[in-house]
C-alpha cells in the first residue's frame, strides 16, 4: 500500500504541555479520599483470594499488589491517574536515584526523550518503549523489569545498553506524535550516536508494543514526508509484549463486528479491565487527524492482510507474548498469526498460560526479582530471547 502524498504529515503537531495532569482543582481531594480506601482493597483481595481465579496460582505478593493497582485503573481517570502515576521523566529520575545510578537524559528533536538505564552504551542497543496507553509515563517497576534483564545478559557475558523511550502523551499531543518523536529517536541513535541498526533491539509492552508495530509499519507505509528513519534500515529485533494492538477490541477479519472473546472472559482477570482499554482506546483513535489512515497504524490486527509483507527485510527478529488470562490475548494471537508469522520465519509467539497485561513487570512492583518459580517463564524467555538476538552471525558478547 502506498500513500499518497495528502495523507502524509510534514511536521509534528504542537503540544500543549499545561493539558498533562489537570483533573481540576476539586478533583484533587477527591483522589486523596479515594487513595484512602487503598488499604481495604488490599484486605479484601488478601481475604478473597483463595476463592477466586484472579489469584488463584499468584503469589501472596502479587496478590496484595495486583487488586490496588486494578483499583487504580477502574477507579481514577485519565487526567486523575496521570497526577498520581507521574512524569516519565520525574519517574525515571526518581528510579536513578534510588538505585544510585546515572540519570542520562538526552533532548531529542520535536520533543522526545532518551532516558538511558545504567551506564549509557551504543554499540549494542535495546530502545525501550513504555506502555500506558498513550497517556501514562513509564512506572518504576517496568524500568526495574529491564535494568533486571541488562543485568541477566551481563551475567552471560552480553552488555547491551538501554534507552527508554519518553514520547509525549494525550492529550499533550495526539498521534502521530509518538510515533513522529520515536522515529526522530531512532534518527538521533543512527546519525548522531552511531548505532548500527543490526544491533539495535525495538522493545514495548502495551501502548509501547503498538509503537513497535507503528515504526515497522512505518518503515513499509511511510507516513512522514519526508521519511525520518533512513530507506534500507534493518534492525537487530523488535519484540511486543501484551501489545496494545486493537484499541476497539474487534477483529473486522473475522467478517462481523464484535469484541474478540478474550476482552470477555478475561475482563476480570485482568490487571486492566476491558471497559478501561476500550475507553482509552476510543480517546487515542478520536485524537487522530486522519481516522481512515491513522488507523491501520493503531490497530495493525485490522490493517489490510499483507500490510507487514517485506517484515523481513527491516528487523530479523520479531517476537510477540500475552498473557493467557488478559484481555488483549486474543488480539495478540490474531496479531501474530494474522500479520506477523506469514511475513517473517525468524518470528516467535510465547502465551503466559495464566499472565495478565504485562505480567512479568508486575513481580517488579512487590519484589525486587522474578516472582513465582515454574508461574512466570515469560521472564527468563525475555532475557534469553535478546541473548540469541545479539549472538546470531558471530556477534561479539562483549
Amino acid at each position: 500500500m502506498t500513500l499518497s502524498s495528502k495523507n502524509k504529515y510534514t511536521a509534528i503537531p504542537m503540544l500543549d504541555e499545561s493539558k498533562f495532569a489537570s483533573p481540576g482543582w476539586p478533583k484533587y481531594l477527591w483522589i486523596k479520599i479515594k487513595l484512602m480506601l487503598m488499604p481495604l482493597i488490599v484486605v479484601r483481595e488478601v481475604l478473597l483470594s483463595p476463592f477466586v481465579s484472579r489469584s488463584q496460582g499468584k503469589p501472596f505478593k502479587r496478590v496484595i499488589g495486583d487488586g490496588p493497582f486494578r483499583f487504580l485503573t477502574d477507579h481514577f481517570s485519565g487526567p486523575e491517574l496521570q497526577y498520581i502515576l507521574g512524569t516519565s521523566v520525574g519517574v525515571y529520575s526518581s528510579w536513578a536515584r534510588e538505585k544510585k545510578l546515572p540519570i542520562t537524559i538526552e533532548e531529542v528533536r520535536d520533543g522526545g526523550k532518551l532516558m538511558w538505564i545504567g551506564p549509557k552504551r551504543t554499540d549494542k542497543m535495546l530502545l525501550y518503549c513504555h506502555g500506558g496507553a498513550y497517556m501514562f509515563g513509564v512506572q518504576i517497576f517496568t524500568i526495574s523489569f529491564w535494568r533486571y534483564v541488562q543485568q541477566k545478559l551481563e551475567e552471560r557475558g552480553v552488555n547491551v545498553g538501554i534507552a527508554i523511550m519518553s514520547y509525549s502523551l494525550v492529550p499533550v499531543a495526539q498521534f502521530p506524535t509518538p510515533l513522529w518523536q520515536t522515529s526522530r529517536a531512532i534518527e538521533h541513535l543512527l546519525t548522531v550516536e552511531k548505532v548500527q541498526p543490526s544491533n539495535l533491539v525495538l522493545v514495548g509492552d502495551s501502548a509501547g508494543g503498538n509503537l513497535v508495530s507503528q515504526v515497522l509499519s512505518s518503515m513499509l507505509h511511510p507516513l512522514f514526508q519526508p521519511p525520518i528513519i533512513p530507506d534500507g534500515t534493518r534492525f537487530r529485533g523488535a519484540y511486543m509484549m501484551s501489545a496494545w494492538v486493537s484499541l476497539t477490541g474487534v477483529y473486522t477479519g473475522r467478517g462481523f463486528p464484535e469484541l474478540l472473546p478474550s476482552f470477555t472472559e478475561n475482563d476480570y482477570s485482568d490487571i486492566v479491565g476491558s471497559k478501561d482499554l476500550l475507553s482509552w482506546g476510543q480517546t487515542v483513535l478520536d485524537g487522530a487527524p486522519n481516522p481512515s489512515v491513522d488507523s491501520l497504524y493503531l490497530e495493525p490486527i485490522n490493517a489490510p492482510y499483507d500490510w507487514y509483507q517485506g517484515l523481513q527485510d527491516i528487523v530479523e527478529r520479531v517476537f510477540v507474548s500475552a498473557g493467557g488470562g488478559e484481555c488483549l490475548r486474543d488480539a495478540n494471537r490474531v496479531f501474530f498469526e494474522k500479520k506477523i508469522k506469514p511475513f517473517h520465519d525468524a518470528a516467535e509467539y510465547f502465551e503466559d498460560e495464566r499472565g495478565v497485561h504485562g505480567d512479568p513487570f508486575f513481580d517488579f512492583h512487590v519484589a525486587d526479582g522474578p516472582l513465582g518459580g515454574a508461574r512466570q517463564q515469560l521472564t527468563p524467555r525475555v532475557v534469553e530471547w535478546v541473548r540469541e538476538c545479539f549472538l546470531e552471525r558471530g556477534s561479539e558478547t562483549g
